[in-house]
This record gives structure tokens, C-alpha cells and sequence, in this order.
């Protein structure tokens, strides 16, 4: 028997957009927002845009042949948001 997927907010599932785009969501999380951006045109615009974005930072860092510590930092200063403290 399959369980109903709890609707989620624009929200709460645009703040786990990263963790989803980057497949670090458990099971559960990740069919959440999966549900939301099958049903939202304006979410689902948003992570086709950083689907995009994140796939050309990731091909402009190796292009120039960026160490890896580089690309890790300059990612990590994207994704920083005033909410969080800065992880090194």
C-alpha cells in the first residue's frame, strides 16, 4: 500500500531545491518536492534555471581547469545564504 505524499509550500520546497538537485534528500523529502515541482510551473521554472546554472558553473570550472578546492569554495560561496553559517 502506497502512502499519500504530504504537500508541500513553494517554500519549503524551493529551500531544499539543492539538497534535491544534488540527489541528498531521503526517500520521503525527495518525492515531497519532487510532487511540489510536478505541480508548480513557477518552482518547477526555478529548478530547471538552477538545474542549468549548476551544470554551467560545473563545466566553466573545469573548462579553465580549476583546482578542485577552487571549485568547491567558489560552489560553497554560491549556495551560502545569509540563514546559514558559512561551512569550511
Amino acid at each position: 500500500m502506497m502512502t499519500a505524499v504530504r504537500q508541500i509550500d513553494c517554500q519549503e520546497a524551493l529551500e531544499h531545491l539543492y539538497a534535491y538537485l544534488d540527489g541528498e534528500l531521503d526517500d520521503v523529502r525527495e518525492e515531497e518536492v519532487r510532487a511540489h515541482l510536478d505541480q508548480c510551473a513557477p518552482c518547477l521554472r526555478v529548478s530547471r534555471f538552477e538545474t542549468a546554472f549548476l551544470r554551467f558553473l560545473e563545466a566553466r570550472t573545469r573548462a579553465k581547469g580549476a583546482p578542485e578546492h577552487v571549485r568547491k569554495r567558489v560552489l560553497a560561496q554560491l549556495l551560502f545564504t545569509e540563514d546559514e553559517p558559512e561551512r569550511r
